[in-house]
């Protein structure tokens, strides 16, 4: 919720809504937190237990009323030294626009398959634990009836309880 956060707070600061632009790479607002079914988010920041699609959507919500303008599903390429930023998105192609300040929130992202010392360069059916979240929970495909979920971290563990619920 950083990014969506920050421009938040850059309007409460007295920065006009239309003159900032959010990109968000994902293809919805909130980025990781829409991939996380599971509670524990927002209670020390806004006094709320939420799921992470709630917390996502308590942000949303207010990037809507204030009117912040946001390009999902794109990818900034470069930032010059004088600010000009480039990026390509689904909607709007090759573009680049021009900024007197920027924030880079840029977002979690899981380790990549490499960094998780799995064997191979694409080993077929092995997923990380993220990637199966977002698979189940955003894009609605159970990768799998037959799994075998390795290590025991957190989300680990809560990706394997939600292979569980869905028959897996």
């Amino acid at each position: 919720p950083a990014g969506l956060a920050s421009a938040i707070g850059a309007v409460q600061a007295g920065l006009a809504p239309e003159d900032m632009l959010i990109m968000e790479r994902e293809r919805e607002r909130g980025g990781v937190l829409n991939q996380c079914v599971h509670d524990g988010f927002g209670e020390r920041s806004i006094g709320k237990r939420l799921t992470g699609t709630e917390y996502a959507e308590f942000f949303v919500n207010q990037i809507d009323e204030l009117k912040i303008p946001c390009i999902t599903d794109s990818t900034v390429l470069s930032i010059s030294p004088d600010k000009e930023i480039t990026f390509v998105s689904a909607t709007l192609g090759y573009t680049t626009v021009k900024a007197q300040a920027i924030i880079l929130a840029m977002g979690c992202r899981e380790r990549s398959h490499g960094s998780l010392r799995i064997a191979g360069t694409r080993p077929a059916g092995v997923f990380s634990a993220g990637t199966v979240q977002r698979f189940i929970n955003v894009d609605g495909h159970l990768p799998g009836k037959r799994v075998v979920v390795f290590g025991s971290g957190d989300i680990g563990l809560v990706a394997a309880r939600r292979l569980m619920l869905e028959g897996a």
